[in-house]
């Protein structure tokens, strides 16, 4: 599963089980490659995850202080990024990355994101996380087994390059990924912990398919409906006018 749907879809402020297969394995795991090299195999190998280039997510987002269901539409390829969502009165807020600026366009204007590191925002748009994980960090340190959300799960802590505390849970069973608990990348260092459930394929690697964001009082679900790997034209991923007038 790739980060950035969820985050770019985050990042428009609006506020926005299937049980999974376990995988034997022949003993407990001791270190990071191995955790994340399980984790590649249970996704479905990597020439499955290196084969996708693009990708269409459609789907629903409820949560606390949302009188209705919102749905959205993501669209990504490798470092590019377009998050649209609709409210239930038809107004839409937009997102995106053309692989250098990080945007947004609402019914108060257009904006760009300084307040959040260009690499913590180029990682949240690699298509194909899954294979460059530690790239994205100055330190990763294998700390055990511990319980999250209910699951027993191998714990890998780490400080990414842009210095933000970030951790991950994979499931001991399954070997896939359970969640995280970091620091949010922009200046306001918020705790974010996201839930990850019901993992599906789609004809590609297995993704989760609700995705459940909480920070203080808030939370935020997302749900997939249809996912799509029909190839996704540059163009759709320009800056919007309003955006380049920013400029």
């Amino acid at each position: 599963m790739t980060r950035s749907t969820v985050t770019n879809l985050l990042s428009l402020a609006i506020a926005v089980s299937f049980i999974s297969p376990d995988w034997t394995h022949a003993g407990p795991l001791k270190s990071v490659d191995a955790v994340l090299e399980r984790y590649k195999q249970a996704l479905g190998g990597v020439d499955v995850i290196a084969k996708v280039e693009s990708e269409t997510v459609q789907g629903e987002i409820n949560g606390t202080g949302l009188a209705s269901k919102i749905s959205f539409v993501n669209y990504a390829k490798p470092f590019k990024t377009l998050s649209k969502v609709t409210r239930a009165d038809g107004t839409e807020a937009i997102s995106g990355f053309d692989g250098s600026i990080s945007w947004s366009l609402n019914a108060t204007g257009a904006s760009i994101d300084k307040d959040t590191a260009l690499d913590a925002v180029r990682r949240d748009a690699d298509l194909q996380y899954a294979l460059h994980q530690p790239t994205y960090f100055k330190t990763l340190e294998f700390k055990g087994v511990t319980k999250f959300e209910g699951h027993s799960c191998y714990w890998l802590h780490g400080t990414t390059n842009w210095g933000k505390d970030n951790n991950q849970f994979y499931d001991v069973r399954s070997g896939l990924l359970r969640g995280y608990r970091f620091q949010s990348d922009d200046s306001s260092a918020t705790l974010v912990v996201v839930v990850l459930e019901d993992y599906k394929s789609f004809g590609g690697p297995l993704m989760a398919t609700k995705i459940t964001s909480r920070s203080h009082a808030q939370r935020r679900t997302f749900i997939f409906k249809t996912v799509s790997y029909a190839p996704l034209a540059d163009s759709v991923f320009d800056l919007p006018q309003a955006v380049k007038a920013l400029l």
